[in-house]
């Protein structure tokens, strides 16, 4: 499964997301059920299930550890990516009060600039930079916001004591933003491979198939049971996409809830 196949189902909603990544699986499972019952007979099957139940366990055992693997490397994108957007979301709340000390009876103007900036740069997040984190679009504007904010923060002349200390901590607030805002449009890059989720997905259809291979008292159990597990392979699919593309969706794990906050710093 390509990356952008799986992009391409976390960009969608839930209850879709979910009819593909469960449903699918339950309709290959119970496809594949079918077929090998027509071709192998009951006893052909029963007789391959002392040899079949050791090689299904292996199987399993191949197929967990490639699902956690995923799992966990699509919870690490997401916790990163969480906590990417608090630093940055942080930093220009830090900026966005330090605009308060500037009072002064002639830096009206450069305070209404100062939010202006914060303003510009939060809608530029949203409008375009968030575009491209969903892998659609180009931010063109977005870095032009960047530097305003900071030539307009970083140029702010200090007069009063208050002013000169915030200014030894604006460089640093502006190098956060910056930092994280090249880690935050960089995230995408550092996803899960294909190979992972070409893996991944051999393995899935691979238990699905090989369930079948084994011999029973009554059909509507092996059925039943089919189900169930494509069901469980289709919720670890679906959790693994969500969480490796948290800004994709029609309601995503990460909103741009923080930024239409700061948006509306006055």
């Amino acid at each position: 499964m390509d990356v952008f196949v799986a992009q391409g189902i976390a960009s969608l909603s839930l209850p879709v997301a979910a009819m593909i990544t469960i449903m699918l699986p339950i309709i290959l499972a119970i496809g594949l059920g079918v077929i090998i019952h027509s071709v192998f007979t009951p006893q052909e099957l029963a007789a391959n299930a002392a040899v079949g139940y050791a090689k299904f366990g292996f199987l399993t055992e191949v197929y967990a550890v490639i699902a956690a693997l995923t799992l966990v490397g699509a919870w690490d994108i997401y916790q990163n990516s969480r906590d990417i957007i608090q630093r940055e979301t942080n930093a220009l709340y830090m900026l966005a009060l330090a605009t308060e000390a500037y009072t002064g009876p002639d830096q009206a103007e450069l305070r209404a600039a100062m939010r202006f900036s914060i303003r510009n740069y939060a809608s530029e997040v949203v409008g375009e930079e968030w575009a491209v984190m969903q892998g659609r679009g180009r931010s063109e504007n977005s870095e032009t916001a960047f530097q305003l904010m900071a030539n307009t923060f970083m140029g702010a002349e200090p007069i009063t004591n208050a002013q000169q200390a915030l200014a030894q901590n604006i460089p640093q607030w502006i190098s956060n933003v910056a930092e994280t805002r090249l880690a935050r449009l960089s995230i995408m890059s550092r996803t899960i491979s294909s190979i992972v989720w070409t893996l991944l997905l051999a393995t899935s259809v691979a238990v699905l198939a090989f369930q079948w291979f084994f011999g029973g008292s009554r059909l509507s159990i092996h059925y039943a049971m089919g189900v169930f597990i494509s069901v469980i392979i289709g919720g670890v699919l679906l959790t693994c996409v969500k969480l490796a593309f948290p800004f994709s969706g029609e309601y995503p794990l990460l909103s741009t809830r923080p930024f239409l906050i700061l948006m509306e710093v006055r």
